[in-house]
Formats: C-alpha cells, structure tokens, sequence
C-alpha cells in the first residue's frame, strides 16, 4: 500500500495570523513580573517624591541670615581653625588651584619644548613641570602634525592586530553611541 503524502504550498492568508493583544510570556504566567499592565491615567497626574524634602539639610547659603536654624545646627556648619585642620587626614585626588594667567615667555618655552621632542614633553609633563592645566597647554603647543600621524600609524598597526569579532564589537559600540545621542534607544 502506498500512501499520498500531500504537502501544502499555498501561503497563509494574514486574516489566519492569530492576534495576541499581549505578548506572550516565557515565565511563569501567574507571578512574572511581565504581566505589568499599566493603567494609564487621563489628566493630571501628581506623583510626589518618595520622601518629603528635609528643612535640616538646607545648605547654609541658602538660610536667611537671621534664620533660627543656623543656631540649631551649628555643629554642622563648624568653621575648622587652622590648628585642627593640620591633624585632619589629606584628601587624594583634590585638584589644586592653579594659576591660568600664562605669559609670554611661558609659553614660548612650552612650544619650544614641545616641537623639540614631543615623545619626551608630553602634555601633562608639561601641565606638572609649568603647573597649567593640560588643557591650556594643549591651546598652546597646538596639534604637531608628525606627532599625530605617528600616533595614527601605531593606532592601525594595532588595529590590524584586531579580530572580526573585535571590529564588529567597536562598530556597534560606536553605533550604539549614536542612538544615544539621537535618543533612539
């Protein structure tokens, strides 16, 4: 006995595409977290800040000068004298205050360095030994054009080294900032 096997090729009409109002649910159905459905609100809608906004923490600057409360929490806003902060511990990483006002001289010296021997005078050694910021000393010595496609050329002999699956990652990494900026998340 032979059978027939018929096989169907019509394509299926899209009225036969079952609708699903909601999307189907991979998790437990009952206690998911999935099965969030929102109830939009019509009109205002006021949602205060989970806790009210505490009078004790207003920055002093912004209390009136006669206001109770600077008397209350003087402790907090204690003034230190000059005996009792040499035994506070330092703080590491605080930037200092630098002087901006660069003259001259200075800053001949600084593209006179740079254009020398830019391997060895770098920006920041330069920032350290003239104590500007590195960006100022970037507005000073400009871009050297030998430097930059030096350091171009080191850039793509290792990114000759890279993997396809690195390259793809950097492309869409790169695209993903993009979305970003353009809110397109």
């Amino acid at each position: 006995m032979s059978r027939l096997i018929r096989f169907s090729t019509g394509v299926r009409a899209y009225s036969q595409v079952p609708y699903e109002s909601v999307p189907r649910n991979k998790y437990n159905a009952k206690r998911s977290a999935f099965n969030f459905k929102p109830n939009p609100t019509h009109g205002l809608v006021h949602n205060p800040p989970a806790s009210a906004p505490s009078l004790k923490k207003t920055p002093r600057p912004f209390l009136p000068a006669k206001d109770p409360r600077i008397g209350v929490l003087a402790d907090t806003y204690k003034v230190y004298s000059p005996e009792e902060l040499q035994d506070m511990p330092l703080i590491v990483g605080y930037s200092q205050n630098r002087d901006y006002s660069v003259d001259g001289e200075t800053a001949l010296k600084i593209q006179k360095l740079r254009n020398e021997d830019p391997g060895q005078w770098t920006i920041s050694k330069l920032a350290k030994e003239f104590g500007i910021s590195q960006k100022v000393v970037n507005v000073i010595a400009g871009t050297n054009i030998q430097r930059r496609k030096q350091l171009e050329g080191e850039n793509s002999q290792q990114m000759a080294r890279w993997s396809k699956d690195k390259i793809q990652a950097r492309e869409d990494r790169r695209k993903r900032v993009q979305m970003w900026l353009r809110n397109e998340y």
